[in-house]
């Protein structure tokens, strides 16, 4: 490669010592020759911004012997590649960022760690931001990560950018970002830009299923904010699952929640003084502390009221409560879109050229959406 050279000295019994002069990176080899950058893969194995051919598995016209003692030597020393040295060749930081809305929602949480493993597994590094639920954090996330100069983003917007009207913007920022994009979770159907996510309506109607075939009648809910997608598809297909029984969703059984512990707290003595016999907790940190309300009060799940939640998440995190819940595998949706968003970071590899035009990034001309099946998960003595 010329004109970048990453470089390394080695002294001692290998004989190696590099040396960086002026504008040329010089390596004196085990031979004693130097070279430059241009002749560094004939006499040294190509210690150039690429590191070591002998330890990055690069072509190189060099003995085994010496390949072998300059990976030894590189082993000896820690060395390891630059890799910002590595990007301005290859144009790829090996970086991909994930915007999440909440990290301390125990769903987002977890898709984190296993968004990381998959990009892990094909040695790209993950870098995970907070919007805080904030349309103006989001805004400015976007801005500073792709002057970071990720491969990709994957996000999954703010619920201000869920809100009526707020679509519109999110969208102009996510096309003057680019890099591929991928939506995760929330607004799955906004058929401007790849997404990937569940099937939210099909949830809340698995949800009011089991219920309704536990034979209850009066049921409750509590919700996620309906201003965002997913927390209004699992709303409606719940109380479509209610009305298509012949029976109805009482708006006084109806609370509002926020996915956290205190919202399903709250919510609990509403409902079950309004005489409902089982409750939907559209997550299952909600349903803990609609549990723990109801204990509190004497209650016991199951004998007096029937409880499920949302997510199948507990588990991961050493929370031994048993409860039934519709799962949406965070497996499976960081797998989905980590090869959603790697496919399209191949395609703008390949269409360097151009990528400022909205043909060059099928992300947004021709925008591809997955939806995965959730399934309802019933714990005994639940």
């Amino acid at each position: 490669m010329k004109g970048i050279c990453s470089w390394m000295g080695v002294l001692g019994a290998s004989g190696v010592r590099g040396i960086y002069a002026g504008r040329r990176n010089v390596l004196r080899g085990l031979n004693g020759v130097s070279c430059d950058v241009e002749g560094c893969g004939r006499c040294c194995g190509g210690v150039c911004d690429d590191g070591f051919a002998g330890v990055n598995n690069r072509p190189a016209r060099v003995s085994e012997e010496k390949r072998k003692a300059i990976a030894d030597a590189a082993k000896k020393l820690n060395y390891v590649p630059n890799q910002s040295a590595r990007s301005l060749v290859t144009k790829q930081s090996q970086l991909v960022a994930l915007i999440v809305p909440d990290i301390e929602n125990l769903f987002f949480a977890a898709l984190a760690k296993c968004v990381e493993d998959e990009c892990a597994a094909q040695g790209y590094s993950l870098i995970v931001a907070n919007s805080d639920d904030s349309r103006e954090s989001e805004q400015a996330l976007l801005r500073r990560l792709t002057s970071r100069g990720v491969d990709g983003v994957l996000l999954i917007p703010a619920r201000e950018s869920c809100a009526a009207g707020a679509g519109a913007a999110l969208r102009e920022d996510v096309e003057r970002v680019t890099c591929p994009v991928v939506l995760i979770d929330r607004l799955t159907q906004c058929g401007w830009c790849d997404a990937v996510g569940f099937d939210n309506y099909l949830g809340g109607r698995l949800a009011a299923q089991y219920l309704l075939e536990g034979g209850h009648k009066r049921i409750g809910i509590v919700t996620g904010d309906v201003a965002e997608s997913s927390a209004a598809d699992r709303r409606r297909g719940f109380a479509d699952a209610l009305e298509q029984a012949g029976e109805r969703l009482d708006p006084s059984l109806c609370v509002a929640g926020d996915y956290r512990f205190a919202s399903g707290y709250r919510a609990a003595d509403r409902i079950i003084d309004g005489g409902a016999t089982a409750v939907f907790c559209c997550n299952d940190v909600m349903a803990l502390g609609f549990r723990q309300r109801m204990a509190e009060r004497g209650l016991h799940v199951t004998e007096d009221m029937q409880v499920i939640g949302y997510d199948n998440i507990l588990k991961r995190f050493g929370l031994g409560w048993r409860m039934t819940t519709v799962e949406q595998s965070v497996a499976d949706l960081a797998a989905a879109c980590w090869g959603m968003l790697r496919e399209r970071i191949d395609v703008a590899i390949r269409t360097k050229s151009g990528v400022n035009s909205r043909a060059a990034r099928p992300w947004l001309s021709n925008p591809q959406v997955e939806v995965l099946t959730p399934k309802l998960v019933q714990a005994a003595c639940a």
